[in-house]
């Protein structure tokens, strides 16, 4: 089963929700974004390796990273930049790893552009998941992001929800996504979020205080609900 986390814009929080998505379910964390922001959070230096092994046509399941706390991650290097391979030869790729990572599933973290390698990942994918800021110009955007992800199965995941939420943007919200496309619980602004030091996954985390506590549970409560969707789409094909 394979998750694509995708979004055209940065700073919506689709790195971390990714992370947290693939640690509460188990997942394997797949990072083709070359801007490594999901290998950088688990602690990896993306310069330390030149290779990936969605850099060569060498076909192969590639090596995971596993640490306690963190989840399981294939890393990403800056040299995605130079990829050559086409979207449907990513997409081949991701599912033959996923065959080959099963029954674990696979969460895809993406560059925030329609380039070869995030359409390949969304080509590959059970389930394409997209954070949504509520407000401003991350919500105006929604509509054309959501026309052009029209052929496939599309979430949206209410993210960096301020405490105080008019009724006016909700119903904006759930106007862009119109009868077919589910909105999952809402994930809140955790303005401490960024600059926590720890690499370890807060649902994963043995001892949490109350506001880890609380935004670890507002993670694993999407991760369950994107797992179920996921699975009712694949029972229907």
């Amino acid at each position: 089963m394979i998750t694509t986390v995708a979004a055209y814009k940065g700073g919506v929080g689709k790195t971390t929700l990714a992370y947290e998505v693939a640690a509460a379910t188990e997942a394997v964390l797949v990072d083709v974004d070359c801007e490594c922001g999901a290998t950088d959070l688990w602690g990896l230096d993306p310069l330390d390796r030149r290779t990936h092994p969605l850099l060569d046509r060498v076909s192969g399941v590639p090596r995971t990273r596993s640490n306690a706390g963190q989840p399981t991650i294939v890393p990403a290097t800056p040299d995605l930049l130079t990829i050559r391979l086409s979207a449907e030869e990513v997409a081949d790729r991701l599912l033959e790893w996923a065959a080959a990572w099963a029954p674990r599933p696979v969460v895809v973290d993406t560059m925030p552009a329609a380039v070869p390698l995030t359409i390949g990942a969304l080509q590959a994918a059970d389930l394409v998941v997209v954070p949504t800021v509520i407000g401003g110009q991350e919500l105006a955007r929604l509509p054309r992001m959501l026309t052009e992800l029209s052929q496939y199965r599309v979430t949206l995941v209410p993210n960096m929800v301020p405490r105080s939420l008019s009724e006016r943007e909700v119903g904006k919200l759930k106007a862009a996504a119109g009868d077919n496309i589910p909105i999952t619980s809402i994930i809140n602004d955790f303005s401490w979020l960024p600059h926590r030091a720890r690499r370890r996954a807060l649902v994963l985390e043995p001892r949490p205080g109350t506001r880890v506590a609380v935004a670890a549970e507002q993670f694993r409560v999407v991760a369950a609900e994107l797992t179920d969707l996921a699975t009712n789409y694949r029972e229907k094909l």
